[in-house]
């Protein structure tokens, strides 16, 4: 058995992606000040810094991964950080089916279903959902991009959990 992975990265939100600009727009402006006064100097070097950070280390991606019946999602930071968020067995797993597919209308549209979103945030890209209950009862929706590969290798044991996309 071997274990599949796929690596999703995630799209800046439009906030990030201002912010970056004034950082840079401000550290140009103290940079012309910075011939008149000291003070400026330190601005310059902390929104430089600023715009460094919200452009080159705030790359965020998400990692899924199953393998003998786990399934396993983690936050990848600037290609470095690695942080487990969650691990499921497939006893666990109700359902993995597209989103709005109709296995999973009932659990989109309830309100006491806690949902995670595990996708890249881009548009018009097609994302899965995964139904987990435990042993509690609680219900948990995760919205997260599997590619074919993953998914052939869950159906391999767990067909019957496994909704595909039409093609």
């Amino acid at each position: 058995m071997f274990e599949v992975f796929v690596l999703v990265p995630v799209r800046k939100s439009i906030w990030v992606k201002l912010a970056s600009i004034v950082s840079l727009m401000l550290a140009v402006v103290s940079m012309l000040l910075a011939c008149g006064s000291g003070i400026f100097a330190i601005l310059f070097v902390l929104f430089a810094g600023l715009w460094y950070v919200l452009t080159f280390q705030f790359y965020k991606e998400y990692e899924y991964s199953y393998f003998d019946g786990e399934v396993r999602f983690a936050r990848v930071m600037n290609k470095s950080r690695r942080k487990t968020l969650e691990v499921y067995n497939m006893d666990e797993v109700v359902t993995i089916a597209p989103a709005g597919d109709r296995s999973v209308y009932n659990y989109e549209n309830d309100s006491n279903v806690k949902v995670k979103d595990y996708t890249s945030h881009k548009k018009d890209v097609p994302y899965y959902d995964l139904v987990v209950k435990n042993d509690a009862g609680s219900v948990l929706l995760i919205k997260y991009e599997p590619d074919d590969e993953y998914l052939d290798a869950v159906q391999v044991k767990y067909a019957q959990k496994v909704v595909r996309r039409q093609a």
